[in-house]
């Protein structure tokens, strides 16, 4: 029990560790997206998954997508919604505090959303094959959104 307790800490520090070092929404172009699935393609090829859990792999990539691109917008709303309501010249705290409020909701369903994939991923893997996937998949965060100049 001890070692799966570690094991989600891990899986959630990795994810929570890229959502924080991920560019702006705005910023988040198409290429770094088709490298992410690229790569992830890539490594699920090397990890030899079983033919039926790639097509469970693919199913699960392809909701979440069609799922975040929903809380994405949901999420830009909301941080223009906030924004115009601190440009005024005198900021009303209430309705602040309702956009702070669907700010952070919305920045929460996002990190559950790629919590979630991870979770339905790392469920079609042997422990091994987890371990590997988490490995590679710091490293690309470390390699693109950590570049070391």
């Amino acid at each position: 029990m001890k070692g799966k307790l570690i094991f989600k800490l891990g899986a959630l520090s990795t994810i929570l560790s890229f959502l924080l070092v991920m560019p702006a929404l705005g910023q988040l172009n198409e290429d770094l997206g088709k490298k992410l699935c690229a790569f992830k393609a890539q490594t699920l090829k090397e990890l030899k998954i079983a033919p039926d859990k790639e097509k469970k792999l693919a199913a699960v990539e392809e909701k979440c997508v069609a799922t975040r691109e929903k809380i994405i917008a949901d999420l830009k709303k909301s941080k223009e919604d906030l924004q115009a309501a601190l440009a005024a010249p005198k900021p009303d705290e209430a309705k602040i505090k309702a956009l702070v409020n669907a700010f952070t909701a919305a920045q929460l369903n996002l990190f559950n959303s790629f919590k979630s994939e991870m979770d339905e991923e790392l469920a079609q893997m042997t422990p091994v094959q987890q371990g590997k996937y988490l490995m590679a998949m710091e490293r690309w965060r470390q390699d693109v959104c950590l570049p070391v100049h």
